[in-house]
């Protein structure tokens, strides 16, 4: 049998402030062994693997907790939080300022670090490739179209010939957003080539990509239709870069070319997080990755029961240790992480 609202209440209040005093262990032992809590979410296809480590690793540390992870892309992620139509929702990009502006009540916290990657098929250039934003721009914007005009334009030399076939996201997608965002860098840094590209598209979730471009739906997708051809190119996230050639990309803001690794991600971290939203692209630290991000949990105060916030606190206390087998960055020990913890901390069971 269920528990009384009123007893609901009494226990939200038991188990939060015990997860303060004690932690999370301590305290979900002071529940009725045969109630069971469901949690669901849905939203960013980057953020979706972790999602789902974290559900099976909860579920496994505290079987009388589910969580039901989903995908639909950060967009989805977004609205559904917002509507109460979800627990939590996951966002591989921090929201539009018209979402926060529609949304203010929302909680936004990083679980998690990640970078975005070029990749390439490893027909198109062996191991090793090399690119900077302005070539980005010209390859994702059509200004170049094969490998031969490729080689003319920038003076480089690529072992690939004929089209260059691109691949990029259909669905409402962070990772869309964040890679729109880089490379309208073009206009603001030098690069080492001399040719000059500005990105017209903007950096929406969603972008009308000139013709001729192949979109897909899913960073699994992008990796798979890159992986079928010979002369693919397109963006991913980190986790799935696997059996593609990660492009080492110059990072303006400490003049090195960097290769997307877990260890050049966390060195685009700042010392202090003060707002999630603070860019971690072309940082000057040494060796940072230029296209470094965040990877974040939203959350509706409104909608918002005591056992999210138990499962909140595991993500960045337990929760951080499955991160990295699944190819993503732990913030644990971060400015991120510091903040994430005092997101969590001033949040308030409804109901």
């Amino acid at each position: 049998m269920g528990l009384s609202q009123s007893r609901r209440s009494l226990f939200s209040g038991m188990i939060i402030g015990l997860i303060i005093g004690v932690g999370i262990a301590t305290a979900i032992s002071s529940l009725e062994p045969t109630v069971r809590y469901t949690i669901t979410t849905a939203g960013s296809t980057t953020v979706y693997p972790l999602s789902q480590i974290w559900a099976a690793k909860f579920h496994d540390d505290y079987p009388s907790f589910t969580v039901n992870p989903g995908t639909g892309g950060s967009g989805l992620g977004q609205s559904q939080v917002a509507s109460g139509l979800i627990h939590i929702g996951a966002s591989s990009s921090y929201p539009e300022p018209e979402f926060i502006a529609n949304y203010p009540n929302i909680a936004i916290l990083p679980v998690s670090a990640d970078a975005l990657g070029i990749v390439v098929n490893e027909n198109v250039n062996g191991s090793v490739f090399k690119m900077d934003v302005d070539m980005a721009v010209a390859i994702f914007q059509r200004n170049v179209t094969t490998w031969e005009e490729f080689e003319t334009v920038f003076g480089v030399s690529v072992r690939a010939s004929g089209n260059i076939n691109v691949y990029v996201r259909s669905d409402a997608s962070g990772t869309t957003a964040t890679f729109g965002k880089w490379l309208e860098t073009a206009d603001e840094n030098a690069n080492p080539h001399g040719a000059e590209f500005e990105w017209r598209y903007g950096h929406h979730e969603s972008i009308s990509w000139a013709p001729g471009i192949f979109a897909v739906d899913g960073n699994p997708s992008v990796a798979e239709g890159i992986k079928s051809d010979e002369n693919g190119i397109g963006y991913v996230g980190l986790a799935f870069m696997e059996g593609l050639v990660p492009v080492n990309l110059y990072n303006p803001g400490n003049n090195e070319w960097v290769t997307p690794t877990l260890e050049n991600v966390l060195n685009a971290l700042p010392e202090t997080l003060t707002d999630p939203s603070q860019s971690l692209m072309n940082s000057p630290n040494p060796h940072a990755y230029p296209i470094a991000r965040l990877l974040y949990y939203l959350v509706n105060p409104d909608y918002l029961p005591w056992y999210v916030i138990v499962f909140l606190n595991w993500v960045l206390i337990q929760g951080q240790q499955y991160i990295s087998t699944v190819g993503y960055v732990p913030i644990s020990g971060s400015s991120a992480l510091v903040y994430s913890e005092s997101v969590v901390a001033n949040l308030t069971p409804s109901g």
